[in-house]
């Protein structure tokens, strides 16, 4: 049985490593680092599927992670994102910087950083990146704050989550 088990695994793995996906997620991970007074954030989502979405919305073509890179790529993500992607730390809505993005295999990460925050009683995250294009895209949010670990995921249907501290 386990040989078979193997078998199948060494089988249907290849599929996914090559084939186009057909999930739609992202993980976006948030830390409090206390010592800074900063929330950073990092974003993971799939190059094709950020794209395909910012080429409708915005009739551009992007060709994201080629040479021949839309110079204004950055720009329209950073607009996209700021209307997507909300945070609320203690009943109040933060800005947050975009730091830039950098691209691993068929993923892009986003990096962003909300200064000046004391101390977090409360956050309220919004997520609704890739719902337009994707109605079962998933975006899961994993949080680390004041030593507490949470992990969340949004939904079209469910796009927003609060937790207290």
């Amino acid at each position: 049985m386990k040989e078979v088990k193997i078998l199948f695994l060494i089988l249907i793995i290849p599929l996914f490593a090559f084939g186009l996906h057909k999930y739609y997620i992202s993980l976006t991970k948030i830390d409090y680092v206390e010592e800074e007074k900063s929330v950073q954030i990092t974003m993971r989502f799939f190059i094709d599927d950020i794209e395909k979405t910012l080429e409708n919305r915005y009739e551009i073509e992007l060709e994201l992670a080629t040479k021949q890179e839309n110079k204004k790529a950055n720009i329209y993500l950073e607009r996209y994102i700021a209307s997507k992607f909300e945070v609320i730390i203690n009943q109040n809505v933060k800005l947050y910087k975009f730091l830039g993005k950098e691209y691993e295999n068929d993923v892009v990460f986003f990096y962003l950083e909300i200064t000046d925050i004391e101390m977090i009683n409360q956050i309220s995250i919004q997520n609704r990146m890739l719902f337009e294009e994707f109605p079962d895209q998933e975006n899961f949010v994993k949080i680390d704050i004041n030593n507490s670990k949470k992990t969340f995921v949004l939904r079209k249907e469910n796009d927003k989550e609060m937790l207290n501290f």
